[in-house]
């Protein structure tokens, strides 16, 4: 099995799965054509694509037709993701999980998506999908809505086929360790997008998405819009993306600076951000790019850092300077106020400790002490 890349008529990339022969999977073929069509990001049909690729290869492990595959194959299949060698009399040396749990979860979603698009054909007849429905109230969310306890309470569809995730730890950057990796750069370009992600908390594909003119210099803000699927394959990830970020000077005094460094009459594109060396000099910078210069700077500074951390330690920063989630979530672009809640609304235990004490004379019967 393999995850093949093309380009489609419209000069679009997308993805497809062959088998040994280098065949397409056509219901595969079929499933990833209608995420298509139905407005999913390339990047989201490439991860269908290769949790797809996995299943089969299970599939084939346990050789078995993907369409007489019955709840107790797809129990087997979280095993089989966690182990790989479980089916082939195998011991590993390793006896920690390969996958983390919520990986493991994103594939059996992306599986029963498959199922439940092949349940809506006459040509399957398999009811797996429906099998593994469950209904459940909120679930994971720890608020309770306005009319609780007075309206009938809307049950949400879940299934059945979930390991335990635990809640990870926001991973940040210290202020000291942002200022030695934009002291590593070598260049303005690397200074300049380091000093954006830190300061607007921007996604690293709406950055590589910018456009010279989404910058506004007299209003000092960056005006973030959703043009698709672009030349360096960078896009908008949501429909809350979109927004206008308000900016320092010293921001906008830098990208002055590097517009009139490298955008010179020699490069074509609008974008932004521009590779500076090579054949493709002055073309639209891409992720790959951007992936090559954080390897350079997690091996000069030995800090572990990725661009997603630069945007965490940004909307943190502005949580503990008092910012109300609601504005995190216009900062952050989040569609909704408990993903905005639930990722960077958590005191710290120096935080807890000043409250407690600044709370710690209510807690005393009538304010004084009392003898036991």
């Amino acid at each position: 099995m393999k995850v093949i890349q093309i380009r489609t008529e419209g000069n679009h990339i997308r993805y497809y799965l062959a088998d040994e022969e280098g065949f397409p999977v056509e219901s595969v073929m079929k499933f990833l054509k209608f995420k298509d069509n139905t407005g999913y990001a390339r990047n989201t049909l490439r991860m269908y694509c290769i949790h797809l690729k996995q299943y089969f290869m299970y599939l084939q492990d346990r050789e078995k037709d993907y369409a007489e595959v019955n709840i107790d194959d797809l129990a087997g299949f979280i095993a089989w993701l966690q182990n790989p060698y479980i089916y082939q009399k195998v011991v590993p040396l390793l006896l920690t999980p390969v996958r983390k749990p919520q990986t493991v979860n994103n594939t059996v979603d992306t599986v029963l998506a498959f199922y439940d698009y092949l349940s809506r054909h006459e040509s399957y007849e398999g009811k797996l999908s429906q099998a593994l429905v469950k209904f459940i109230h909120n679930p994971g969310r720890n608020y309770r809505g306005f009319l609780h306890g007075i309206a009938q309470t809307k049950e949400i569809k879940s299934h059945v086929l979930k390991l335990r995730v635990q809640q990870a730890e926001l991973r940040t950057l210290a202020k000291v360790e942002a200022a030695e990796l934009l002291q590593s750069c070598t260049n303005l370009r690397d200074y300049f997008l380091l000093y954006l992600l830190f300061e607007t908390g921007m996604r690293i594909g709406e950055i590589l998405a910018l456009w010279l003119e989404d910058f506004d210099s007299s209003s000092k803000i960056i005006d973030l819009k959703d043009r698709g699927e672009l030349e360096n394959l960078s896009e908008i990830k949501t429909v809350s993306s979109p927004r206008r970020l308000d900016i320092t000077q010293e921001l906008l005094d830098l990208f002055m600076e590097y517009v009139c460094s490298y955008h010179t009459d020699a490069v074509k594109t609008n974008h932004v951000f521009i590779k500076l060396r090579g054949d493709n000099a002055g073309n639209a910078m891409d992720y790959g790019d951007v992936d090559n210069l954080f390897r350079i700077l997690r091996r000069k500074t030995r800090i572990t850092v990725t661009p997603h951390m630069f945007r965490h330690t940004s909307l943190s920063l502005l949580y503990s300077a008092g910012w109300a989630p609601e504005l995190l979530r216009k900062r952050a672009g989040h569609k909704n106020i408990y993903t905005t809640i639930n990722t960077y609304v958590h005191p710290s235990d120096d935080e807890i400790a000043k409250a407690f004490h600044e709370a710690s004379e209510k807690l005393k019967p009538n304010g004084e002490e009392v003898d036991i």
